[in-house]
């Protein structure tokens, strides 16, 4: 028998749930209605749990199918990122000099006075005025220091004048006790806290740990809206909760106003913890962990990270260079302890650093620091390589294959920039580019589309990006295959190409027009409709079954 709970509305004992949560219950069709005003807002298919290894996380309270929508977010507080020129504090875009309006009552600049009413200038509006004196920003197209202190002003300015936006603020992960002593936080009192008290005149006003912990909090929670050109920060609340895995089941994108949605990258089932990538899931597992650690104050040991192959892909192995051998090396662990570099480093710690890569066919060992010297080297080549220049991708890939594994990050990396790049440059496109080239540029993008399904199934907006670049190469192989072998032969590459452009489309779906990504997505749809008329045409052109 069902277990039954109370209503929400009467708490009459029911087992009638919300279909789409799977967490509140009701007794009638007639309260549910009642009650969806409200619970609309909380509906999502997870609920909110906690332990003491992830804190509160998101788990799955029914099945989630790949590219279902699991919540979509307005945020708590946005502003500009702490690096930045002079943007306009309504909409974040960025000032010209001699194009500005200037806020009447503090002297901020913006781009509108539209802008200049916006809701969520009040706060640094407000302190200005208090201050007695307006702000004159002489200086555009550089960073500029005043504007270092304005998300975390935001955030203080709820404490006084929107008690639930500050309790949900103050609700979230700050890693306070972690970030002391780290050359972060001593930038952060310096540039944040020592000047909203100078600047503002707020020493009286917000104590040091309050600053900071709003510092914390936009440093650990903050997200980079990329819908403009320099991207803002915005804080969420019940995304917040979303953990991190570097092979993660779900990812984020933004409407085209700022709100985040949260997406499914891959079927879900219930019980399962809601989860994405907070780093760059295509850098190798040491460079993933360092990020998380020095940027998130965590040490990931996701099953990605615990696993030395990365699922089978050596993504992060190196050539044995032993003579005869075939193997490669990877050291038997990367989870171990990280030495901060942002902290003074603790003597008992060091001894852990020193660990050796094993090769996987010979057992022939190779100490850390030779392969570390060796990745330095790759990547200064890396650095170095002329950018947009197809043939310095394959010299590079050429060169390092003697040293890297063929799916190693460095390899993978190379061979994305080389897959989009070809066909780009030719003004008749791929129709322009060698037949080799086109072999090449197929083969790169179902090579790195396989990848990713393998080690981030998640990283929908990539994905949908290759595959819209692979179709768009079968097609064209298509093209050139009817020339020689007659128009017919196009019909099974037309019809692979449009399977293959259609997965792209749907993975893009939730991509605004702001990002090339949404772009792409609206292309895909277009290109659907003329790749449904070519295949009607070659269809009807089919001579008749005998």
């Amino acid at each position: 028998m069902t277990a039954q709970e109370p209503c929400i509305v009467c708490s009459t004992p029911t087992e009638h749930k919300c279909s789409s949560c799977q967490v509140v219950h009701y007794c009638s069709r007639d309260h549910q209605k009642q009650h969806w005003k409200q619970h609309k807002y909380e509906c999502i298919p997870a609920r909110i749990k906690q332990d003491a290894k992830y804190g509160r996380y998101l788990e799955a309270t029914r099945s989630i199918k790949a590219g279902d929508v699991i919540m979509k977010e307005a945020p708590l507080i946005t502003g500009p990122s702490q690096v930045t020129p002079p943007v306009c504090l309504g909409c974040y875009q960025l000032l010209e000099e001699g194009a500005i309006v200037t806020c009447q009552k503090c002297g901020w600049p913006f781009c509108s006075e539209a802008c200049t009413k916006n809701a969520v200038h009040t706060p640094e509006c407000y302190y200005t005025q208090q201050r007695g004196e307006k702000v004159s920003i002489s200086t555009y197209g550089i960073p500029h220091p005043n504007y270092q202190c304005i998300t975390v002003l935001r955030c203080l300015y709820q404490r006084d004048h929107n008690q639930k936006l500050w309790a949900k603020l103050q609700a979230l992960e700050s890693h306070n006790e972690d970030r002391k002593g780290t050359e972060k936080w001593e930038n952060d009192r310096k540039l944040v806290a020592e000047f909203i008290w100078k600047f503002f005149k707020l020493d009286g006003v917000f104590n040091e740990d309050e600053i900071m912990q709003c510092c914390g909090i936009v440093q650990i929670n903050g997200h980079e809206v990329p819908l403009l050109e320099p991207e803002y920060v915005a804080v969420f609340d019940k995304i917040s909760m979303v953990e991190h895995n570097c092979r993660a089941n779900c990812n984020k994108s933004f409407t085209s106003d700022g709100n985040i949605i949260l997406s499914a990258g891959v079927s879900i089932t219930p019980g399962s913890h809601i989860s994405v990538c907070y780093t760059d899931p295509l850098w190798g597992t040491e460079a993933r962990r360092h990020h998380l650690s020095d940027s998130k104050f965590f040490e990931c040991s996701c099953e990605r990270c615990s696993d030395v192959t990365e699922f089978g892909t050596m993504f992060s192995a190196v050539k044995c260079k032993k003579k005869g051998c075939k193997g490669y090396l990877l050291p038997d662990t990367f989870v171990l302890p990280i030495l901060h570099k942002t902290k003074s480093p603790d003597p008992n710690t060091r001894g852990l650093d020193n660990k050796f890569w094993k090769c996987n066919a010979c057992k022939d060992e190779v100490s850390d620091a030779i392969i570390q010297q060796l990745l330095q080297d790759i990547g200064r080549e890396l650095s170095a390589m002329p950018k947009g220049d197809p043939d310095a991708c394959e010299r590079f890939i050429s060169h390092c294959c003697n040293y890297l594994h063929p799916s190693h990050y460095y390899m993978t990396d190379i061979s994305l920039a080389l897959a989009q790049m070809i066909g780009q440059q030719d003004r008749l496109g791929l129709a322009g580019i060698t037949d080799d080239r086109l072999l090449l540029k197929t083969q790169l993008s179902r090579k790195i589309t396989d990848l990713l399904e393998i080690l981030a199934p998640a990283e929908t907006r990539l994905r949908g990006s290759l595959l819209f670049e692979l179709h768009a190469a079968i097609a064209e192989t298509g093209r050139r295959k009817s020339l020689t072998d007659g128009p017919m032969v196009m019909l099974g590459y037309v019809t692979e190409s449009r399977k293959i452009l259609q997965e792209s489309a749907e993975l893009l779906a939730h991509e605004p027009p702001e990002l090339p990504e949404g772009r792409l997505g609206r292309q895909a749809k277009i290109n659907l409709l003329q790749m449904d008329e070519l295949i009607k045409n070659l269809s009807a052109a089919l001579p008749s079954p005998l």
